[in-house]
């Protein structure tokens, strides 16, 4: 094995003699072999092996193959190869190791998000440890069931990384449920037709209601004259009224992306960059978007990839007269007012305004319903 490292190099193209003269100003060049009229063969010193593919290529020579002998190439592809292994091991000691520990936590059969936060919470604070081995499911089981009136069953499961706490939840009494409770309009109108079924009504025929006002209340007045609380039912129709804006510009400018996109990704651990492909930008006019997603899910080794995309847009000018576009236009507006109404709803009546403004319109759109509002 040689001592002394060097990078041995081929090299095609014309003019050689008077790119490497112009090379030899700045880099030492050994065991020049001139193998075709356009292809030669040297050698550099190992340290030089970066610097000459710059000088190369300024001289407009094409590199045809590159490669290195002595005792530093070889240590530098030993100490790469075993600087991978390390790496691996490393982070397969850091998978099996944080493997043992539980880092997420489940509820399942409780939907509220507030009480599923609240059981979650109890749960870690009961821990002693997250060490997976070290916890006894049945202990958790007991302290949920005694610290939590709502929860009829439970089971505790380890699965992976994650606790799974399973809960069956218990009936409440009605009265604990909340079911007394008056009935509000969810809509604003006007009220066309009342069949009370049970309760106090608050409203009458032809009231003008507003979004949240009572409807009826949860309780009854018996034959003593004493208030007694019941659930409150009730068929109360309205005519209801839903209603958009649209607006629309006899001309305008407008941006649209053509369908060509440039894409740059990062590598990062602990928020430094440790690996890049970027690509250069030539686009005059472009949108760009970033986002960053986790690359290995766990707290240890937070790797993370970074995109920017680039989207090459053009600017389009457009002239649309409302005239020209008119029914289309109200059409439109309809189908955005459309949205808001439930599925069979019977429209009563529709109607729309227009106002323009140095070319800027104004439509208002509104559809008439007329739908039970005391649902609850």
């Amino acid at each position: 094995m040689k001592i002394e490292s060097r990078t041995h190099i081929k090299v095609k193209g014309l003019n050689q003699e008077r790119a490497l003269n112009n090379i030899i100003k700045k880099v030492e060049i050994y065991n020049y072999n001139k193998e075709e009229h356009n292809i030669s063969t040297f050698e550099v010193h190992f340290k030089d092996r970066k610097i000459i593919k710059k000088l190369l290529q300024e001289q407009g020579l094409e590199v045809v193959s590159i490669s290195h002998k002595g005792i530093l190439s070889k240590l530098k592809n030993l100490l790469y190869c075993y600087g991978i292994i390390i790496g691996l091991v490393v982070i397969s000691l850091f998978y099996t190791l944080q493997y043992s520990f539980i880092w997420k936590f489940e509820v399942w059969g409780v939907e509220e998000k507030s009480e599923q936060a609240n059981i979650i919470d109890f749960t870690k604070k009961s821990l002693e440890s997250r060490f997976k081995f070290s916890i006894d499911t049945d202990e958790i089981e007991i302290k949920l069931k005694d610290n939590f009136e709502q929860i009829s069953s439970v089971s505790v499961a380890i699965v992976g990384q994650s606790m799974i706490i399973n809960i069956n939840e218990a009936i409440l009494p009605n009265e604990m449920q909340g079911e007394f409770e008056p009935i509000k309009s969810d809509y604003d109108g006007i009220i066309t037709k009342i069949n009370l079924i049970q309760g106090t009504l608050n409203v009458k025929e032809g009231d003008i209601v507003r979004q949240g006002d009572i409807l009826v209340f949860p309780y009854i007045i018996d034959s003593q004259g004493q208030e007694r609380k019941v659930e409150p039912k009730a068929e109360i129709y309205a005519d209801v009224w839903y209603s958009t804006q649209s607006k629309h510009y006899d001309y305008r400018i407008e941006t649209k992306r053509t369908g060509q996109i440039i894409t740059n990704s990062e590598v990062l651990l602990f928020g430094l960059s440790i690996y890049q492909n970027t690509h250069e930008i030539q686009f005059d006019k472009y949108e760009k978007e970033e986002y960053t997603q986790d690359l290995i899910s766990n707290n240890l080794l937070p790797f993370k990839l970074k995109k920017t995309i680039y989207y090459e847009i053009e600017i389009i000018e457009i002239n649309e007269p409302f005239d020209q576009k008119k029914d289309e236009i109200i059409q439109k507006a309809r189908e955005k007012t459309l949205i808001f109404l439930q599925e069979n709803e019977i429209i009563i009546n529709e109607s729309y305004s227009l106002k323009e403004d140095m070319g800027c319109w104004t439509i208002n759109y509104v559809i008439t319903t007329n739908k039970n509002i005391a649902n609850r």
